[in-house]
């Protein structure tokens, strides 16, 4: 009798005993599934990132630049206190999609 594969440790405990409970058929449709997910979020990781994701009111946009990292944006952003110095910065950040969603990278205030 054939031993089942071993799950690589990367794959969560739950989805293993789940997939472990389908049939063939089910698991060449979750295997299309998984498949077209992972070229889905391929294509959108390679999608520029627009303007209007990279500030949020009052946040104020000073200048994003396309670098080898990620995008590299300056803005000024506000510290929630009643502040008569807001909105503070401007600080740097390198932008990167990853999957569904962006990962901010903080590198630190710019001297200006």
């Amino acid at each position: 009798m054939p031993e089942p594969p071993t799950p690589a440790e990367l794959i969560p405990t739950y989805i293993v005993d789940g997939l472990d409970r389908q049939d063939r058929e089910t698991l060449a449709a979750v295997e299309q599934y998984a498949r077209d997910r992972r070229e889905y979020l391929r294509a959108v990781e390679q999608q520029d990132i627009d303007e209007e994701e990279l500030t949020e009111e009052p946040e104020e946009l000073v200048d994003i630049e396309d670098s080898s990292s990620g995008t590299v944006v300056i803005k000024k952003v506000p510290c929630g206190k009643d502040c008569a110095g807001c909105p503070h910065g401007p600080y740097k950040y390198i932008v990167s999609r990853e999957g569904d969603s962006l990962n901010w990278r903080y590198e630190g205030p710019v001297n200006q």
